[in-house]
């Protein structure tokens, strides 16, 4: 019993201490801009999270979320598709039904 306890207790500090890989996803994005220069755009774009950081990246742009900003400047909606909210700029929507990919 004790062995089998000691046992889990390591294997439980050695997967804390080895590196985490995001995995990254294909996803659908739709960004909604507003102001002036408002426009819909729906395109492929790839999506990685950690530790509540955010990647988006596609062929024509890319989006970074941290985690510490969430509420400051930008909102984040937890849905499908999840959300990201910059108040009078734009709204990127992701739609993360998508395969992992590598990159």
């Amino acid at each position: 019993m004790l062995r089998t306890i000691a046992s889990s207790a390591i294997l439980s500090l050695l997967s804390l201490l080895s590196p985490a890989q995001a995995e990254i996803v294909k996803a659908e994005c739709k960004l909604e801009k507003y102001g002036d220069n408002a426009l819909v755009e729906i395109f492929p774009c790839d999506f990685r999270q950690n530790l509540g950081n955010v990647q988006v990246w596609s062929k024509n742009w890319n989006f970074k979320f941290l985690a510490a900003e969430q509420g400051k400047s930008y909102v984040r909606i937890n849905t499908n598709p999840l959300s990201f909210h910059r108040v009078g700029r734009y709204s990127l929507f992701i739609d993360q039904t998508g395969m992992p990919t590598t990159k």
